[in-house]
């Protein structure tokens, strides 16, 4: 058994990671431009590393496309939670509001990142169950924050049917704007959004009635 050894006081597995997010950022760098068309070889040299190291942290291409696509996703859920802890909303529509807002900051802060987002979405093999369990991810993240709130209803068959819902389509909406289909402005899009958000949410507290 071989053992590894620090370089230059690094360990093997912090250099290991840091490659990682290497390849990760030359991909958002290729996918959040204007050549979407990206490679194995392409993100390489725009990493600086050798094709090894891509082996090293990824079986293929569209492993990293859908590892990307998480990161982005795990940004947008902590910006959401985020802007809910700074401003503490006490009213639904605008705590709707807040955290869409505050997730969608992510694309308006790096606008490579809706590029790429666009890009996985396009024609990324495993993209429909990266999507599924972003899905399911975000309506578990409502069900804590309006858990003392509702109550047993957050918990209900009609309570998750109604955050999932919810939450699928508050994506959809966010894909056609991100894609130019919707003229509207983010501001906007985060009070349309939260209304939406909001009105399913007080469905969901009617029907527990």
């Amino acid at each position: 058994m071989s053992i590894q050894r620090p370089y230059r006081g690094v360990t093997a597995d912090v250099r290991r990671e840091r490659r990682r997010a290497a390849l990760l950022e030359a991909a958002l760098e290729l996918m959040g431009g204007d050549d979407a068309d990206i490679s194995v070889r392409g993100v390489c040299a725009r990493a600086k590393l050798t094709q090894r190291y891509f082996y090293e942290s990824f079986a293929n291409l569209n492993e990293l496309q859908l590892a990307l696509l998480q990161q982005i996703a795990d940004e947008i859920a902590l910006e959401g939670a985020a802007a809910l802890a700074e401003h503490s909303p006490t009213e639904l529509h605008d705590a709707c509001r807040t955290a869409f807002e505050g997730a969608y900051s992510v694309f308006e802060t790096d606008p490579r990142k809706a590029r790429a987002m666009l890009v996985v979405s396009s024609g990324t093999e495993g993209l429909t169950d990266a999507r599924r369990r972003i899905v399911i991810a975000y309506a578990d993240a409502m069900r804590t924050y309006l858990g003392k709130e509702l109550g047993e209803a957050v918990d209900s068959p009609r309570g998750r049917i109604a955050l999932l819902y919810a939450v699928g389509g508050a994506l959809e909406v966010t894909d056609a704007a991100l894609n130019g289909d919707l003229a509207v402005s983010s501001s906007e899009l985060s009070d349309m959004v939260g209304a939406l958000l909001a009105s399913s949410v007080r469905q969901m507290t009617l029907d527990s009635d």
